[in-house]
């Protein structure tokens, strides 16, 4: 890829290819819902689509990983506003793995317990940790997405696996 503007089609599909599972992982994590993350990337590569014209071939998979994280944040936003108004819990029940049935009700209540605890981080602490752990980027390069140096990276990252821990260990 070069810096020219203007994504040619085979260029938005190597995008889509190279990123399509990455930005997948990170969208749920985000969100905890197989079909909101799909929607999530979905949208995010129509939004990539409509503006491949415009954008620098150079920085479209930054441009697509701010996209997606932008979209979690906006879904994340709207679903507090709809429990809040429904006054619903927010955790669906997740899928059995096929062990014993003592076994997959201690694990989804480990999942649900660092499920909640990641989405109780502050979205700084939050964006770092998903993006350091499910994007496949080093420390520059999430820096660079998010126009902050790499040392507050690490510290952020560094911070949010701290937090998790303590929760994960204070709670029986």
């Amino acid at each position: 890829m070069n810096g020219s503007p203007g994504l040619t089609g085979m260029e938005w599909q190597a995008l889509y290819r190279r990123l399509e599972a990455p930005l997948y992982n990170l969208a749920y994590r985000y969100l905890w819902r197989a079909q909101d993350a799909e929607d999530v990337v979905h949208d995010a590569f129509l939004q990539l689509w409509a503006r491949r014209g415009q954008l620098l071939v150079a920085t479209a998979d930054r441009y697509a990983w701010v996209v997606v994280l932008n979209l979690c944040r906006k879904r994340r936003r709207w679903a507090r506003a709809k429990l809040f108004l429904a006054g619903e819990d927010a955790l669906d029940a997740l899928e059995d793995s096929g062990g014993s049935p003592e076994a997959d009700a201690t694990r989804r209540e480990q999942e649900s317990r660092l499920h909640a605890e990641i989405d109780r981080l502050p979205e700084k602490l939050r964006a770092v940790l998903l993006l350091s752990e499910f994007s496949g980027m080093g420390y520059e390069e999430i820096a660079a997405l998010l126009s902050i140096p790499a040392g507050t990276v690490a510290s952020r990252r560094h911070l949010a696996v701290q937090r998790l821990r303590m929760l994960m260990e204070d709670r029986p």
